[in-house]
């Protein structure tokens, strides 16, 4: 346009740059908008279909018109709603009124507690006791012959047989547990062909085969002299095994100690308590209350006590590094074992904890290197001769018993024949210390009642409490049976 009217327009025909060709203001956007026809369609039916859109109607609240008496009264109610309440009336049973009580239709009406006694009326005299009435007297005999009669019935229900009794597997008819199994081969059940063919001839001749001639020639000696396996020579002075360790080190040679195996297996026991303190102590994520707390949970008796494998299983299982021996050696040297050596060996784990525990510190062990027993040499010829008088003869054994109770003192008693052919006592359910156990004067004349008169009695217990002065007016049933006997 700058340059209109100043040049030759050789291209009349094209438009300058800058001017439209259609003057329609319109037509830019229509170029640059590309819509199908179905979308320009539905967005000109929308608008109309938002305009004859109903409107929502405003609700409001409903006020009940009955009243709270004509909801609660039968009036209201219809056919239905009262055929529906006779069938759940009909569902469950009718209480009794208050104060009677409901009838069962058990007994005739007749029968009453005044009209009909119930039981059996017993022919005993006053004078008997209940324990008789309830557990009759009973001979040995007549025991002995039920138990042996309810002994398959007690098999069944218990599964409990005789020592070296047979099973019985109850199998069919068919079966028979007493024949014989396999091939029967119809040798002798005697034994006697074996022994006669084990027997010497009359002659007194065996035969032996040239094979085991030979083997006997190599392995065994003539008569009188040794047979040397070893064919080789061996010098006088080569010993064979493992040698004994000297009785003095070097250790016991510059500390003037003598060497002792316990010694050192309790230094090494204390080392190692040492060394679980230090790593109890170190450790964030546990503490002694916790550790106590894990053995009083294995504590079923609530005794304070555990075994020593059950104490060392809760620690492995919390991480802790112990070794079972050292443990048991700290132990022992401090006097935690409550039984020690016996089966009922236990640990009062408590006083372990306190070991344990960084707080409080370790009991004073004392010196663990035992002193030399012989600080200079003084022994000469006479006074080695004359040892020998100073030493004490030697004593037996001395075991020591722990303290038992009265029932494993009885299991301890126990022998074959108190199994095989047991007391009329036991099978009752009595042990031997019953007979043992001190008792008052009312508990043993309630024991002996219709055994020995009253009169007869007094006599008796005052003779067996001026004997024993010290069992402060008590006895045993033993004691006071033997005494019985005595004065009969």
């Amino acid at each position: 346009m700058a340059n209109l009217g100043r040049y030759l327009d050789r291209n009349p025909d094209m438009r300058a740059a800058g001017l439209s060709s259609i003057m329609n203001t319109n037509a830019l956007r229509e170029s640059f908008l590309v819509a199908h026809i179905e979308e320009e369609a539905e967005n000109r039916i929308r608008p109309l279909c938002r305009q004859h859109r109903p409107q929502p109607c405003k609700r409001t609240p409903k006020i009940p018109t009955n009243m709270i008496e004509e909801i609660f009264s039968n009036q209201s109610k219809g056919l239905f709603s009262e055929f529906q309440d006779n069938i759940r009336e009909n569902m469950f049973i009718k209480k009794p009124l208050v104060g009677q009580a409901r009838e069962a239709n058990s007994k005739p009406d007749y029968v009453t507690n005044m009209s009909r006694t119930f039981g059996q009326i017993c022919d005993t005299s006053p004078e008997d006791s209940l324990y008789c009435l309830v557990l009759p007297p009973k001979p040995a005999e007549q025991v002995n012959r039920e138990f042996a009669d309810c002994h398959d019935m007690h098999i069944i229900s218990h599964n409990h047989y005789f020592p070296a009794e047979q099973i019985n597997r109850r199998y069919a008819k068919s079966f028979n547990r007493y024949d014989t199994f396999g091939v029967h081969l119809g040798i002798d059940p005697s034994g006697k062909s074996v022994k006669g063919c084990l027997k010497e001839g009359d002659e007194h001749l065996t035969i032996v085969k040239k094979p085991q001639k030979d083997l006997e020639d190599r392995t065994k000696g003539p008569l009188g002299k040794k047979f040397t396996w070893y064919p080789y020579k061996i010098p006088e002075n080569i010993t064979f095994g493992r040698t004994l360790p000297h009785d003095i080190d070097v250790r016991s040679l510059l500390e003037n100690t003598s060497p002792s195996l316990y010694s050192e297996k309790l230094a090494g026991a204390i080392s190692h308590l040492n060394m679980l303190r230090k790593f109890l102590q170190e450790r964030d994520d546990l503490n002694i209350n916790q550790l106590i707390t894990a053995f009083g949970k294995k504590d079923k008796e609530g005794n304070h006590q555990l075994p020593l494998t059950e104490l060392i299983q809760v620690m492995r299982r919390m991480s802790i590094p112990v070794n079972m021996e050292k443990v048991r050696t700290a132990i022992s040297h401090f006097k935690l074992f409550v039984d020690e050596g016996c089966c009922s060996e236990k640990v009062k784990y408590e006083d372990w904890c306190e070991l344990l525990t960084i707080v409080k510190t370790l009991p004073i062990v004392g010196s663990i290197s035992p002193t030399p027993k012989v600080m200079y040499n003084k022994d000469t010829a006479y006074r080695q001769l004359c040892a020998d008088l100073l030493k004490k003869i030697p004593e037996g054994p001395n075991y020591r018993h722990h303290h038992r109770s009265l029932i494993k003192q009885d299991i301890y008693d126990t022998r074959v024949k108190d199994v095989i052919s047991p007391e009329l006592s036991t099978l009752c359910g009595l042990c031997p210390s019953d007979f043992k156990v001190l008792r008052n004067k009312v508990e043993i004349e309630r024991i002996f009642n219709g055994i020995i008169t009253k009169k007869n009695f007094e006599s008796v217990w005052q003779r067996l409490m001026d004997e024993h002065k010290d069992q402060n007016d008590m006895a045993s049933v033993a004691q006071f049976r033997t005494k019985m006997k005595k004065i009969d």
